[in-house]
């Protein structure tokens, strides 16, 4: 008698859960689980496909027995949860249709549920990787006698877009995965059809390096499977600049992968064969300070449409005054800039050599002021960006420091003044002799003939 009560409690959970057959929407290859309202336990479950006598797919009872059928189109495809759910993996074609649940009571009392299995297919009709430009038609078919609702989600948006179909110009922000959603009796089925449409790739449009790092302005294409299309879909590509203190652009390159023409190169810039890797990047081998501005690219495609991507560099300089080469006791300014103001999450910090008297301090200022140098502040000052407690670039300076009286000033003193001393000597000397031939002139010289008075 408690079984029975029991029994009915789970038949009215079941009546008010379900009241209904449950409708799933599924894709060819997915795998589903057929779930029972409530846990089964103490009971028996047989499943059946088509109808209530039709063909046995697995049973199970309380004791811990499991069946499932092993043949034919069901091969390596059924089986049973301890909850007594049905796990259908890799859905083909001939597994769609009708699942009949029935669960009895020492088999004297049964109920039933039903599972209906619809297929969905969502597709583009277009080959992928799109240009944009091309055309974008999407589709998301519902086999069923039902009428569901069904709408496509953008991915980039929340915009929806009614019905099975959708077609549109393509353009770059529709990359990503488009989701079908199927609405029935108030429950959404999803899914994602990705959409792939060439565009220069994620990488970030603020750059930092310094004047002691290379160059490399980053110019990705992206997906990689557009790459070998390049001299068949891209009509040309130019490439151009915008110093910061200027609003007019400057051209680099402007090329066509067919006839490899390009414009003179005023800025030492190369690029490397992008139909390898689909690089449009620019390179050289170490960043000046007039580097700093807006590089752009443009890539137009044989159906005239354009895209471009602008990056902006920023480089960063230690600048010393009154330079890098000092004496012991003079002033020092070190000023770490990228030639304007920093974004405020942006932070600077110093690292000045081991021997200096600062190498404790927490200097975080884009301006150093030194009163007085010594010469154990002699050696490299490093100076990074930071963002996030991530480094953004670095520059470094080397700094020499001599003190106040060297050893090739003394000697250069010493050395002065024994010249000095050999000078005196020598004049000294001279003058000396010149005194005695005098004298000894004036001692041996006869008097004059002539009459004298007497």
């Amino acid at each position: 008698m408690r079984k029975i009560l029991q029994f009915f409690v789970f038949l009215t959970t079941v009546l008010k859960t379900n009241g209904a057959d449950e409708v799933i929407y599924v894709q060819l290859g997915d795998n589903v689980e057929l779930q029972l309202s409530d846990r089964c336990k103490n009971y028996y479950v047989h499943w059946l496909f088509g109808r209530e006598d039709g063909l046995d797919l697995g049973d199970m009872n309380y004791l811990g027995r499991k069946w499932v059928k092993n043949d034919d189109v069901w091969k390596d495809k059924l089986s049973l949860s301890d909850e007594s759910a049905l796990i259908i993996k890799t859905i083909e074609e001939t597994n769609f249709g009708t699942f009949v649940c029935r669960v009895s009571d020492n088999k004297k009392f049964s109920l039933t549920q039903t599972f209906q299995l619809f297929k969905v297919s969502v597709s583009m009709h277009e080959t992928s990787p799109l240009i944009p430009g091309d055309s974008l038609t999407l589709s998301c078919n519902v086999e069923t006698q039902r009428k569901p609702s069904v709408f496509w989600i953008h991915p980039m948006s929340s915009r929806q877009y009614t019905g099975h179909r959708v077609q549109k110009t393509a353009e770059t922000r529709d990359n990503g995965e488009w989701t079908c959603v199927v609405k029935d009796n108030g429950k959404e089925s999803k899914f994602k059809l990705p959409v792939s449409v060439v565009d220069f790739s994620s990488a970030s449009e603020h750059l930092f390096t310094s004047t002691n790092f290379s160059l490399t302005v980053p110019f990705l294409i992206t997906p990689n499977t557009f790459v070998q299309q390049i001299p068949t879909k891209i009509k040309s590509v130019r490439w151009f600049f915008m110093p910061r203190t200027s609003s007019d652009p400057q051209p680099i390159f402007s090329i066509s992968p067919k006839n490899e023409q390009q414009v003179e190169n005023p800025r030492g810039l190369s690029y490397e064969n992008f139909t390898k890797g689909g690089n449009f990047s620019l390179y050289r081998k170490l960043s000046r300070v007039d580097d700093r501005g807006n590089y752009t690219c443009s890539i137009t495609f044989t159906n005239d449409f354009t895209i471009s991507r602008t990056v902006l560099v920023e480089v960063l300089q230690i600048i010393p005054s009154p330079g890098t080469e000092l004496v012991s006791g003079q002033p020092l300014n070190l000023s770490c800039s990228t030639g304007g103001p920093l974004d405020p999450d942006v932070e600077v910090i110093w690292f000045p050599p081991k021997t200096s008297s600062l190498a404790k301090d927490k200097l975080l200022s884009s301006h150093l002021m030194i009163p007085r140098v010594g010469t154990e502040d002699s050696g490299s000052w490093r100076c990074e960006l930071r963002r996030s407690a991530a480094t953004l670039t670095s520059a470094v300076i080397t700094l020499k420091i001599e003190p106040i009286l060297t050893v090739w000033m003394i000697v250069t003193i010493c050395a002065a003044a024994v010249i000095l001393i050999l000078l005196l000597a020598l004049a000294f000397t001279f003058f000396r002799r010149r005194q005695v031939e005098l004298n000894s002139f004036l001692v041996v010289s006869p008097k004059p003939k002539g009459f004298y008075k007497a």
